[in-house]
């Protein structure tokens, strides 16, 4: 076992230098990059983020989509020092604006209109892949570089959050370095894997099970920006994919995509599926099209994967997300906080060294969960009011907060609409205070949300049912809806 100040992204980056020189490790649409290499661009990411004034402590965020660019900028903000802020990708200026705002970010990184996104005081960096151009240089120094220690800050993010209400996650060196290690020992990744990286990074589900178990197990890592069904399907053939990351509603656009033609997916051993629900229909499709059973994980942002169905395809139980994965402990609870029996239901709580607050800290995810017979987990119920929308949580109050912007919304409340496949639409109710239509608030959200937070179904009514302490009665709009 690594000694406690080598369990580090920046350690895991230095071994994939070593093990992987002049070996392809990691490569985008234009550019294939091996182990050594990849340190390399890292290094000078690392002096361009230094030479703006970015060090130890610093926060930097990344408004990046899959690339070697975000591969760069996360390592290289990791590597002075700085603990990397990730941001969506296919979020809208005003979201990414407001992300920023509580001043906790000195930098951000992202594409060449990042100019007019940053606010003041904040360092415009343009991600290229000569490394990183200075836009706006800091006007006030900022720490020195340092080299990362284990429990260093590295990640952080904004979580849909295991309270129902947004949060700020932050996690170590030692929590991602123990999330490699832990998927390393759930999937048997090694060099002979090819996994391809369409998840987005930014999020702990792509960042883990693609970029952190490459650096980890030297997978070679194929990474693109977004997922087109047809070119998904072309490369996974064509570059002999053996390990796929992927969500439920990818999986049923694949399914569905041009039925005359077929695809070879023989090498393809380990397809996962995280984000929401795998649906038995989806999953039945899937088996049946590509003859490649979906393996459910279970993560959190606050712990990255927690379990993984690993087991054999003649036993596996596509609603169940398998069991704990590596040093992971996880057990199921009552409100008094005692273990409850086998097959009964309770609170999902995790103890991981991969978790915010570290193994000694239990981490109650407010979902609940059993155990089966033969001891695998289910997920039985969510407690969070966050809406599964293509494989992303949507926060209600974030959209609330939009259509409350537009002057002529009085009151409004948001949630999910059950839908096809286990997914959800986000629906919205409105009290409105003058002319308005549905079409009008979704060009107004649009400008404010990233394209899957904005409401499929909006209506209008006189006003909110609320009970007698004036909450709001989703469960009598849900049925009307």
């Amino acid at each position: 076992m690594a000694r406690l100040s080598d369990r580090t992204v920046t350690a895991l980056l230095a071994t994939a230098a070593a093990r992987d020189a002049g070996r392809p490790l990691i490569e985008d649409e234009q550019v294939t990059l091996t182990g050594d290499e990849l340190a390399a661009r890292v290094a000078r990411a690392a002096a361009e983020l230094a030479a703006a004034g970015i060090g130890g402590g610093d926060r930097v965020a990344l408004w990046l989509v899959n690339s070697i660019g975000f591969v760069e900028a996360f390592l290289g903000v990791l590597a002075c020092g700085a603990e990397a802020h990730v941001l969506a990708p296919v979020a809208p200026a005003a979201e990414i604006r407001r992300a920023l705002a509580d001043g906790s970010v000195r930098a951000l990184v992202g594409p060449q209109q990042v100019g007019d996104v940053a606010p003041p005081g904040v360092a415009a960096l343009v991600s290229a892949r000569a490394g990183l151009v200075i836009v706006r240089a800091l006007a006030a120094a900022g720490h020195a570089p340092r080299t990362a220690t284990a429990t260093d800050p590295a990640f952080v993010a904004h979580s849909s959050g295991t309270t129902g209400r947004p949060q700020l996650v932050v996690r170590t060196h030692e929590n991602l370095w123990w999330e490699a290690e832990n998927i390393a020992d759930a999937t048997r990744l090694g060099p002979a894997d090819t996994i391809l990286g369409i998840v987005p990074l930014s999020h702990s589900y792509g960042l883990g099970n693609a970029l952190l178990a490459s650096l980890r197990t030297g997978a070679r890592l194929v990474l693109r920006p977004r997922f087109l069904r047809r070119q998904t399907l072309d490369l996974l053939a064509a570059r002999a994919i053996t390990v796929f990351p992927t969500v439920p509603f990818m999986a049923r656009m694949l399914v569905a995509t041009d039925r005359r033609r077929s695809w070879d997916l023989s090498p393809l051993r380990l397809c996962i599926s995280a984000g929401a629900p795998l649906t038995r229909d989806v999953y039945d499709a899937f088996a049946a099209r590509f003859a490649v059973p979906i393996r459910q994980l279970y993560g959190l942002t606050e712990a990255g994967d927690v379990a993984l169905n690993m087991a054999p395809a003649a036993e596996l139980d596509p609603t169940s997300v398998g069991r704990p994965i590596g040093t992971v402990r996880v057990t199921i609870e009552d409100v008094a906080g005692a273990e409850v029996g086998r097959g009964e239901s309770g609170e999902i709580v995790v103890r991981s060294a991969s978790a915010m607050g570290g193994a000694e800290q239990p981490l109650r995810t407010h979902d609940q969960g059993r155990w089966t017979e033969r001891g695998d987990l289910v997920i039985t119920g969510r407690t969070s009011l966050f809406i599964n929308s293509a494989g992303n949580k949507v926060n209600p109050a974030e959209v609330e907060a939009a259509l409350r912007s537009h002057p002529a919304v009085a009151d409004v409340a948001v949630f999910g609409v059950p839908a096809r496949h286990g997914d959800q639409l986000v629906a919205a109710v409105i009290v409105a205070n003058a002319p308005c239509t549905a079409e009008e608030l979704r060009v107004h959200c649009g400008t404010l949300l990233a394209t899957y937070k904005v409401p499929r179904l909006v209506s209008f009514r006189d006003a909110l049912p609320r009970s007698a302490l004036g909450k709001v009665l989703i469960g009598q709009l849900l049925a009307e809806t």
